[in-house]
């Protein structure tokens, strides 16, 4: 009897250990990309900062590459959850998103500039685009769902350009804005992408 109660704990608490292992180097891959560009970052610099050997990561994910992606995804559900607000809450969904640019921007502006060299950076990226695209949908969902086809369509590239990470870049790294500036600009950004996508008489007003 009392091998039979061992083995369901045993089990158990190697599950466990395995799991926390897989998080200990996904949460190493994370705060590893906030500082080290993606193709500088190794095997062996995961490996210390997980805590783990880089044959442990190997056997877990079979390469950098796989490592990297598992960590992409464990992250997903923490950034869908920092960005959650209620939908047709501009101003909440303006501060979430740059709130989520402050802490990884910089990080994602480094992939951008290494996605036509790199696949496994293109890959990463293309995640993000589809998420960025769903927290638009969501977030803006009450301005979307009286549009037509093109008219949404239309809409939420103009929501996903107006929040966009390089957007972000121009204005806090490339122009020196501060935090509030941005919030402003891109405020004023979705909001006149929304009136005019609602706008049920648009007009050009008078510009060519």
């Amino acid at each position: 009897m009392k091998k039979e109660g061992t083995r369901p704990y045993r089990m158990t608490a190697r599950a466990e250990a395995v799991e926390a292992t897989r998080e200990a180097i996904c949460d190493a891959v994370i705060s590893l990309w906030l500082d080290v560009p993606y193709d500088e970052l190794t095997l062996d610099d995961i490996a210390e900062r997980a805590g783990t050997t880089r044959q442990t990561i190997l056997r877990h994910y079979g390469s950098k590459q796989g490592a990297v992606l598992a960590a992409a995804k464990w992250y997903g559900p923490r950034i869908e959850a920092a960005t959650e607000v209620e939908p047709g809450d501009i101003a909440a969904a303006v501060m979430a998103i740059i709130g989520q640019y402050e802490a990884m921007g910089d990080a994602n502006i480094r992939l951008l500039e290494i996605e036509h060299r790199v696949p496994e950076a293109h890959e990463l990226l293309e995640i993000g685009r589809d998420q960025h695209r769903q927290w638009v949908e969501s977030s803006f969902a009450p301005f979307l769902e009286h549009l037509d086809g093109s008219r949404r369509e239309r809409l939420i590239d103009a929501l996903y350009a107006a929040t966009e990470v390089t957007v972000w870049k121009l204005l806090r790294r490339d122009f020196g804005r501060s935090v509030e500036a941005t919030r402003s600009v891109l405020d004023t950004l979705v909001r006149g992408a929304i009136a005019v996508a609602l706008d049920p008489n648009p007009t050009t007003g008078g510009l060519p």
